[in-house]
């Protein structure tokens, strides 16, 4: 009788129902705890177990502890830890608070709140609204004596006229701090320490555009298609036609040489309503990752340079179409260091990867190579991966050129397009899936421009 029991049980499990939080999946494991039916999407694991949440998960821990805690157990070991853990909660929830109530305060200040920590120490912090964050230095000199001005160990700039007051104006300053120090040099060789003042500068807005987007945890069966566009334009009208006439919403992201050798396909992508971001100029190696596998910073690669490439190609796109490009950008070969990510970030842009397993690798040309795929493989690749684990908020890295001379990856859009569409997905900018995301969370203030 046991046995039969058992047998029925396992049959039960291997049959197929539909998940619980997506009806339409069918699948046949189900959570260790409440034994729903859960796809993969919805799977857990924890402690070699699969579990629909946390929640289950917590339950089923709490059940394990409670079943050793028998009769003539030592009581008094378990009541120690579980004061332990009392207190800690307890000290959390109340410098939690105490953390909201002085964010809340922030919040209801004016654009930049300033906190005088000493006569020489300042914290600015720019919470709500977006701050230039720039310093303003005015010196009463004396005599024929000239001023100058170091950041964090760089001359800024001297003033050597022979004014009784000598002003530096709007000197920007750096995330994080920044160590200002006042030289007064006389004509004689003498030079005296004015003063020196400290500036932590922090913003909401620059730790916003510092934390990278890969991935849109959604609700909604939403997707980005995203191309980049570096150094040739073959098949480019193509894809551009198929995106038309599909009515694909996207992002591409350009290169400075790609604008300047090819305009025309720069107009057609504004005149079909594409959402245009930034891949630099050059597109140069920014980090040691092509030499040694590690995101550490080349040498020669500074704020300056990533400044360059990028304002440089946002002003050669203006110089074409008369607007500026999208304050997003994409890292040339997906290098990038927190380093880096600031840098961006102090010229006004986030950067976009793309999510694992998204990359089509359509721009692998040699067929040779293991990581060739052909178009049918691609949109098997894609397919699959849908099935498996579904593409909610997920970002697609494909090509706007290809280096093929045949096999071009191009040709499977439109089959790709139509077979998501079926599977309910809706194709969006990358901008429109951030937006949705801050919707979903309840924030009534967009995010994310599309466009500047």
């Amino acid at each position: 009788m046991r046995r039969s029991f058992v047998l029925k049980e396992i049959i039960m499990a291997r049959q197929k129902q539909p998940c619980k939080n997506h009806p339409d999946r069918l699948t046949s494991r189900r959570c260790y705890y409440c034994k729903q039916p859960i796809c993969s999407a919805c799977q857990h694991h924890f402690e070699h177990h699969i579990f629909c949440g946390k929640r289950c998960y917590y339950r089923w821990k709490i059940q394990q502890v409670a079943q050793k805690l028998k009769p003539g157990a030592n009581f008094q070991k378990w009541a120690f830890v579980g004061g332990i853990l009392v207190l800690f909660v307890a000290f959390f929830l109340y410098f939690n608070h105490q953390l909201q109530q002085i964010r809340h305060q922030l919040k209801r200040t004016a654009n930049v709140s300033v906190q005088h920590v000493d006569s020489t120490w300042f914290v600015l912090d720019s919470t709500l609204f977006k701050a230039e964050g720039r310093l303003s230095f005015k010196i009463q000199g004396q005599g024929r004596a000239a001023v100058s001005l170091w950041q964090n160990g760089r001359l800024i700039a001297m003033k050597t006229n022979d004014a009784s007051h000598n002003a530096f104006v709007n000197i920007p300053l750096h995330f994080g701090e920044n160590r200002f120090v006042l030289w007064q040099h006389w004509p004689d060789g003498r030079t005296v320490l004015l003063d020196s003042i400290h500036v932590q500068w922090t913003s909401a807005r620059l730790k916003f555009l510092m934390r990278p987007v890969f991935y849109v945890p959604l609700q909604e069966k939403k997707l980005a298609l995203t191309f980049d566009a570096g150094s040739t334009d073959r098949g480019s009208l193509k894809i551009l036609q198929i995106l038309r006439q599909k009515r694909v919403a996207c992002t591409m992201f350009v290169t400075g040489q790609f604008i300047r050798h090819y305009p025309q396909v720069i107009r057609q992508m504004v005149w079909n309503g594409i959402e245009i971001g930034n891949h630099t100029f050059s597109h140069p190696h920014l980090t040691t990752y092509a030499q040694n596998n590690l995101h550490k910073t080349l040498p020669g690669v500074n704020a300056l340079l990533l400044r360059e490439q990028l304002q440089r190609t946002d002003s050669l796109f203006y110089s074409v179409t008369k607007r500026h490009l999208a304050p997003l950008w994409r890292a040339p070969f997906g290098e990038y260091n927190r380093t880096i990510l600031q840098w961006a970030a102090e010229s006004g842009y986030k950067l976009v990867g793309w999510s694992q397993k998204c990359d089509a690798l359509d721009w692998v040309a040699d067929s040779t190579e293991k990581w060739y795929r052909t178009p049918e493989q691609i949109l098997d690749h894609f397919l699959r991966l849908e099935s498996e684990k579904g593409l909610e908020g997920k970002i697609i890295l494909m090509h706007l050129g290809t280096d093929r001379s045949k096999d071009f990856p191009y040709t499977i859009l439109p089959a790709l397009i139509d077979s998501l569409r079926q599977r309910g997905y809706q194709f969006c900018t990358v901008s429109a899936l951030i937006n949705a995301k801050a919707r979903q969370s309840g924030h009534k203030r967009r995010i994310v421009r599309e466009g500047r």
